[in-house]
């Protein structure tokens, strides 16, 4: 792991945290879950925030598929302390991975309606949604910081 980060990045067990881009690359890939609550809390037209964003019922349920693996890295970081189970802790490990599978996924997503014939053209929010999936697979593989905090987990101390 690498030492050049400011004594800020780090949390009460002395293990990196989530910085702001990782909290943002979890929240975008959990926007499906976001959109539904929002759209749930609307009482006039409750499908008008999810037909903003979603062009059929299909892409948002394959949208919350691709959100289940950044689902699990929140449940890993609520969990994150010494004494947690072994799953948490795996999970947490496999973070990168985990984060580009979904972001991989939501890429993919864009199309399905498409090549089904749900749809004829990918929408603006659409090809916005893509170059996003995109970035963050860059993003998640070029970040040194994020392959640091996915590897640091709390460990217990030792009593002496």
């Amino acid at each position: 792991m690498s030492k050049y980060h400011p004594i800020s990045s780090y949390d009460k067990y002395v293990s990196l945290k989530m910085s702001g881009a990782m909290w943002f690359v979890i929240l975008f890939l959990l926007r499906p879950y976001l959109i539904l609550v929002v759209s749930v809390l609307n009482r006039k037209d409750k499908m008008l925030l999810i037909n903003m964003f979603y062009s059929d019922r299909l892409a948002m349920s394959l949208a919350a598929v691709a959100g289940i693996p950044a689902a699990l890295l929140i449940y890993a970081w609520v969990k994150r302390n010494p004494d947690a189970p072994s799953f948490p802790r795996q999970v947490w490990k496999r973070g990168r991975l985990l984060l580009a599978i979904s972001a991989a996924l939501s890429a993919f997503v864009v199309f399905v309606p498409l090549w089904l014939g749900a749809v004829h053209k990918v929408t603006e929010y659409g090809w916005g949604q893509f170059v996003i999936s995109l970035l963050i697979l860059v993003v998640v593989y070029r970040s040194q910081y994020m392959k640091d905090c996915f590897s640091d987990w709390p460990e217990k101390k030792i009593e002496e």
